[in-house]
């Protein structure tokens, strides 16, 4: 991953594109062992945001995988200690399922945010959670999206991605997409309406679960 980070920098100078891309790693679940922990410290230091699981960032520091909010901030730490993105100012986002994300940086406390799907809120939605599989990558699709529309908020773009990965989970296979008028649907659902209902029930910013 490292040689493949440095090539893509490499190519992008070569044809004179100077501005830096964002770069956006998750490990590959296999790769996260602790005998590769030293390779995925130095990649980390390359990327602009480092986002495993728990379960993979658990894996790495042969640690029993854990939702407890304590443990995962602080694993998530040794990463931010050891430096994450260029001038050690990038970004460690934690995906952990129904608990949420913990978004971390040098310069953030630690935040989590709740997943747009919680059991008790509004139509059942937790009965709306049908396949997991892919929510992963729609959620870092999204932040990058949302990175973009804000300018480089970093917890607005975690609830893009977190409002991503909700129509991920609501099927087997991709969500179904339909237009009403100019607006473009998802599995019947406004994309922005569903990103400014999420962010209304979010906690205040701060450190939670300590």
């Amino acid at each position: 991953m490292k040689k493949r980070v440095l090539k893509v920098l490499a190519l992008r100078e070569q044809v004179g594109i100077q501005d830096r891309p964002l770069v956006i790693w998750e490990p590959a679940p296999l790769s996260c062992k602790p005998e590769n922990l030293q390779d995925c410290l130095e990649v980390a230091a390359l990327v602009d945001v480092f986002s495993p699981n728990h379960l993979e960032l658990a894996a790495l520091f042969d640690t029993s995988a854990s939702s407890d909010r304590a443990e995962i901030e602080r694993l998530a730490l040794k990463f931010l200690a050891n430096g994450v993105g260029p001038e050690k100012k990038g970004v460690v986002i934690i995906r952990v399922g129904e608990t949420g994300c913990l978004v971390q940086s040098r310069n953030l406390v630690s935040q989590w945010l709740h997943p747009f799907h919680i059991a008790g809120i509004g139509e059942q939605q937790a009965t709306k959670v049908i396949d997991p599989t892919g929510a992963g990558n729609a959620f870092l699709g999204g932040y990058s999206i949302g990175y973009l529309q804000t300018g480089g908020d970093i917890i607005q773009a975690a609830c893009y991605g977190s409002v991503a990965a909700s129509f991920a989970l609501e099927q087997v296979g991709m969500p179904a997409m339909n237009n009403e008028g100019d607006e473009e649907l998802w599995n019947g659902a406004s994309v922005l309406g569903r990103l400014h209902e999420y962010r209304a029930r979010q906690e205040p910013a701060g450190t939670q679960g300590k």
